[in-house]
């Protein structure tokens, strides 16, 4: 299945000097370019992608179907053990109705994009982010029933209906996510703060922030993805219907009236205003038809679905400059990916695939290795229990531990600098201790020996 293509890129010469990003060195090439995954692994028309922090190698890919959506998770992907499983929740027809955008938080959900008005009456916006679990004993497996009125609705975790034709996604932290709303044209910031139970429908814990001022236009069948820079506080976003990109401070702005919630798309809610006076930036004008969209110290890459390219711009100085473009061989390239270690994956709608950019001259994340929060553990090995102790707490951190496979066995998070974790419950044998943030994740071994 996995078939390597080498592709010599173009150079394109920009006049302006800058520091060198490792993103840069794949303007010079010579770059790899590895199928991972094709129609066989069910990718049956790829819009986006995303990997699990603290579980290295697993990826989703999200599929947009005829009404609904689906998932094929990559365990392992691009190596010789790599597996994949197809996932469609039961109710996948609303809470996943047209999905072409996901984006993966620190404490292991994701959120989900819909590009679509309703599934209900012509009339109806009732329409918006989903929240989820990557937790592969929950996600599409928990609650699957054929919309029973007396059982839950499938294995989400929460949904709000403000935001029809939801175009991107973008995780901030915790259960909190920015948002592309096409329908009324603007970006919107959601916080589903506690998740209601799975498969419930209670929302009335809901905090949404809408960013009325952050003008943008949907381009139908073309997602807008979104990227946000954690650390310097950026949402980079893809303004598709204008053909540009463009960046929104989000620790600008002030909180101003509070929004009535339409008849059309009723729901009670904690919180629901308007914030005026954001900052934002152009980065990009004159494109053809952007579409994926990521960060990465100092530089963003955008993905053209009409030429294939991907194109990389230094945004540590406005105006933005545009570094180069990487050619894929193909047209249809949807989302766009770094990984920790600076490797580029995308996916492509035209060809079905999910695939790799590799570069041997491309260090593996040399800024974010520098910023990683260390972490210790003990005892080691481990009886009943293991403590987990971040040498330099830097927010909200995720712990979990795997079996040698890559099986989740447990995981836990939060804004804490030290996690007691019972253990007694688990085979005596070997185990992995996985530790991520905002700034990157580190992994050690644990023994469990009685």
């Amino acid at each position: 299945m996995k078939k390597a293509l080498i592709f010599l890129l173009q150079l394109y010469v920009c006049s302006a000097v800058f520091a060198q990003s490792e993103l840069d060195k794949y303007i010079a090439g010579p770059n790899t370019l590895t199928v991972v995954g094709n129609a066989s692994n069910n990718l049956t028309s790829p819009h986006d992608l995303d990997f699990v922090p603290g579980r290295p190698g697993e990826w989703w890919v999200l599929n947009k179907e005829s009404g609904g959506g689906s998932v094929v998770v990559f365990f392992d992907a691009g190596k010789p053990t790599q597996v994949s499983q197809f996932r469609r929740d039961s109710h996948n027809d609303h809470f996943m109705a047209n999905a072409v955008a996901i984006s993966m938080g620190d404490n292991g959900n994701f959120c989900s994009a819909q590009e679509i008005k309703n599934t209900a009456s012509p009339s109806s916006t009732f329409m918006g982010p989903a929240l989820w679990s990557s937790d592969t004993s929950i996600f599409a497996r928990m609650h699957q029933n054929n919309w029973d009125p007396n059982l839950p609705l499938g294995s989400h975790l929460d949904m709000l209906h403000q935001s029809p034709f939801g175009m991107g996604v973008a995780h901030d932290n915790n259960n909190v996510y920015w948002y592309f709303d096409g329908h009324n044209g603007n970006i919107c910031r959601y916080d589903f703060q506690t998740p209601h139970a799975i498969g419930a429908d209670d929302h009335a814990d809901g905090i949404i922030h809408r960013f009325s001022s952050v003008a943008v236009n949907r381009k139908p069948n073309l997602p807008s993805h979104l990227a946000l820079d954690k650390q310097n506080k950026w949402l980079y976003i893809v303004d598709g219907g204008n053909n540009r990109v463009i960046r929104l401070n989000t620790a600008s702005g002030s909180l101003g009236q509070n929004l009535s919630v339409p008849a059309s798309a009723s729901e009670p809610l904690a919180e629901y205003r308007q914030v005026d006076g954001a900052a934002t930036d152009v980065i990009a004008t004159g494109l053809t038809a952007p579409c994926g969209i990521d960060y990465r110290s100092g530089r963003i890459i955008i993905s053209d679905n009409a030429s294939g390219e991907i194109i990389i711009y230094n945004v540590t100085q406005m105006p933005a400059i545009e570094v180069g473009r990487i050619s894929t061989g193909a047209a249809g390239v949807m989302g766009v990916r770094i990984d920790d270690n600076n490797k580029i994956w995308f996916v492509n709608k035209a060809t079905k695939q999910l695939v790799r950019i590799d570069n041997p001259g491309v260090l593996a994340v040399p800024e974010i290795a520098a910023h990683t929060a260390a972490f210790t553990m003990y005892p080691n090995p481990a009886r009943d229990r293991v403590t987990v102790m971040v040498d330099n707490m830097n927010g909200y951190s995720a712990v979990s531990i795997t079996d040698l496979l890559g099986k989740t066995l447990y995981r836990c998070n939060g804004f804490s600098s030290e996690f007691v974790i019972p253990v007694s419950e688990l085979p005596n044998g070997t185990y992995i201790i996985q530790h991520a943030n905002t700034q990157g994740t580190q992994t050690q071994k644990l023994v469990i020996a009685r």
